[in-house]
């Protein structure tokens, strides 16, 4: 089911990696890029997602699943993440990539194999049946941002108090350590066992990470 006329970019990593920062920043250069060179690959719409999120029924998914307010059992969370995603292809990547766009996404299933199987311990084999039947475009290139655990909770944490949002958006954040550990090991693993995915080493200055980001996405332009 691969869609070979757009190109989808995920990029991923556990909280406070500064993943949403980076594809911000990518989306901006994407689009000067098509000011500064018109025709060809550049001119192509720039569409900045996320998951969870970038739909209607996903921004109530959203909610859901990183609120502190709603105690969900973590196999109703990794059916409400496949729901999410399920949506998101129908709704905003396969369209756009159709009409031949580029998608950034902020998250994609890398977080789900990350969060819920490694860091929940839930069944890796149903997230695997659940994914053929909710994702039919998988991403062209998917970066992973690597910063050691301790520094990118803080930073989570830190964000989360200094805008008062810690209860509405905060409750992997305020997961344990361990917990994370885990996590990051998840994303170890999937980048070792799924092609079109690399890792970034995010414990370097932003403006670095930003320019291994740009010569990744270089190479599929």
């Amino acid at each position: 089911m691969q869609n070979n006329k757009g190109i989808f970019i995920t990029i991923d990593g556990i909280d406070g990696c500064g993943k949403s920062t980076q594809t911000r920043k990518l989306a901006a250069n994407l689009r000067e890029r098509s000011l500064q060179k018109p025709g060809g690959v550049e001119q192509r719409k720039i569409v900045l997602t996320k998951e969870p999120g970038g739909t209607k029924a996903g921004n109530v998914f959203r909610d859901l699943l990183i609120s502190s307010e709603y105690d969900l059992d973590p196999l109703t969370e990794l059916l409400i993440y496949c729901a999410d995603r399920r949506e998101h292809q129908n709704k905003i990547v396969i369209p756009e990539t159709d009409r031949e766009n580029i998608v950034i996404c902020d998250r994609f299933l890398m977080s789900t194999y990350a969060y819920q199987i490694f860091g929940r311990n839930l069944d890796g084999e149903m997230l695997g049946y659940l994914t053929a039947r909710t994702i039919n475009r998988m991403p062209d290139l998917s970066i992973i941002i690597d910063v050691d655990v301790d520094t990118a909770i803080a930073r989570a944490r830190k964000r989360l108090e200094r805008d008062f949002r810690m209860h509405q958006e905060g409750k992997f954040e305020q997961m344990p350590l361990e917990f994370f550990e885990r996590v990051r090991k998840g994303f170890l693993w999937y980048a070792e066992n799924h092609k079109d995915t690399v890792i970034i080493d995010g414990n370097r200055p932003f403006n670095d990470v930003h320019k291994d980001i740009m010569q990744q996405l270089d190479r599929i332009l």
